[in-house]
């Protein structure tokens, strides 16, 4: 419909709102005036939010990729980071391993 397609030249449907005396002393035809106006209302706030959707979907898509990349990446440096400690942890204990070596060969050369 034209509504779907509006120019920047054309006004924006308002929203309607009906008190309950207006449901009261309105004519029929002004009703009827009144829910075409509401309607457009809601078929312009439709197409905004089609609009906007369809937009977001592709930005959401490259979101998710990056958020998986940058995910896989943090996997990748915590595995790094946790054989790198395992070796670290391997030097001390031969580290410590080397000093009571030392120590008992310094205390037998004393004996």
């Amino acid at each position: 419909t034209g509504l779907l397609t509006m120019t920047n030249e054309e006004p924006l449907p308002k929203k309607v709102r009906l008190s309950e005396s207006d449901m009261k002393t309105l004519t029929r035809e002004e009703l009827c005036t009144r829910w075409k106006q509401h309607d457009a209302y809601v078929q312009v706030l439709e197409a905004k939010y089609a609009e906007l959707c369809s937009n977001d979907v592709p930005g959401l898509k490259e979101s998710e990729e990056k958020l998986k990349q940058q995910q896989q990446e943090s996997a990748r440096r915590e595995n790094i980071l946790v054989m790198r400690l395992a070796t670290k942890e391997q030097e001390m204990q031969e580290c410590t391993v080397c000093i009571s070596l030392t120590l008992l060969l310094i205390l037998f050369y004393i004996l």
